[in-house]
């Protein structure tokens, strides 16, 4: 096992030390009581997002069969902008946990400032790659004349936090992997808390529609955000994200996109079988594809708990 990098070691003497005591110490030999409480935090984090889902299908589903399914059939492109954060997310955890374990905090440091600093751009430009090309994304998913307007409204203003959801994700995956699921946890629970507070001002009391509860996704996802920026410049953790430590070299890039790339293949074949459901849906009417809207956010509930089991159980597997 290598001695710590000097120079990190340096920079951070008085500030890192304090702080790992308050995380998981990811070297405890009892490994089911480790698993379990890193697991845990990650479980109850995601199937808050999850539910997340579920209470905005609530509050737009009172205004109507058109608006549920509208919201819905943005569900698998939001799912493929995901894939890119989970597997930029993925490979900058493996990368962090692995070098935590060998004891190179520096190197740890950097992938994760590295990983920041190649989300805001891969977001913004994904953006503006799909935004104008909406339109003909719903009309491929089977959208009607009657919900097209409003999926684009729906699509249309989410879109516009895209690289906040990214950097989001990847920070959680960030926290994650070096110990402090809790964290996580608590930053999911605090947007799901804002969004749900906010539906329905958005969407009722000042009458934006589904345009509301795309605005108060929003909003959730700056203060989740803003929780994270807090942690990062904080010192709250083990890893040190600084301008300082980003480095684009090659070698480096290609270890985060290796482990990466099947997360993202993963997530957006998931996203192909649900555009599928709703062209098989749409013949039948703004109904069918409304039910179908619900059904994916239901399984999502089962679904999203055991990916947190597993993204638990990864800081440890990395470590050793």
């Amino acid at each position: 096992m290598n001695e710590p990098d000097t120079e990190f070691a340096l920079e951070s003497e008085r500030n890192l030390m304090p702080q790992k005591k308050q995380h998981i110490d990811l070297s405890d030999p009892n490994l089911s009581s480790l698993i379990l409480r890193l697991a845990i935090p990650s479980v109850v984090g995601l199937s808050i997002h999850a539910l997340q889902q579920v209470v905005n299908a609530i509050f737009v589903g009172a205004l109507g069969a058109q608006a549920i399914a509208a919201v819905s059939m943005t569900l698998p492109i939001m799912v493929l902008l995901a894939a890119v954060g989970q597997g930029i997310g993925v490979g900058t955890a493996s990368f962090i946990s692995r070098h935590l374990g060998a004891r190179e905090y520096l190197e740890a440091s950097r992938g994760a400032s590295t990983a920041l600093a190649l989300t805001a751009p891969t977001g913004i430009i994904v953006t503006v790659a799909l935004l104008p090309n909406l339109p003909a994304i719903f009309a491929s998913l089977g959208a009607t004349p009657t919900i097209m307007p409003v999926a684009l409204d729906y699509a249309g203003t989410l879109l516009f936090g895209n690289t906040l959801m990214l950097l989001n994700i990847v920070s959680g995956f960030i926290v994650r992997a070096e110990g402090d699921t809790r964290f996580s946890m608590w930053a999911m629970l605090t947007a799901f808390l804002l969004n749900a507070v906010l539906d329905p001002v958005f969407i009722f009391l000042l009458h934006l529609g589904v345009r509301g509860a795309a605005i108060a996704t929003l909003v959730s996802q700056i203060a989740a955000i803003g929780l994270y920026i807090a942690y990062f410049t904080k010192l709250g953790g083990t890893v040190l994200v600084r301008v300082s430590h980003i480095s684009l070299r090659a070698d480096r890039i290609r270890q985060l996109a290796l482990v990466g790339a099947p997360a993202t293949m993963t997530s957006i074949l998931s996203a192909f079988a649900v555009m599928l459901l709703y062209g098989a849906a749409a013949p039948f009417g703004d109904d069918s594809i409304a039910a179908v809207g619900i059904a994916v956010r239901i399984l999502m509930v089962g679904a999203l708990p055991i990916t947190g089991f597993c993204i638990g159980a990864q800081a440890i597997l990395g470590f050793g």
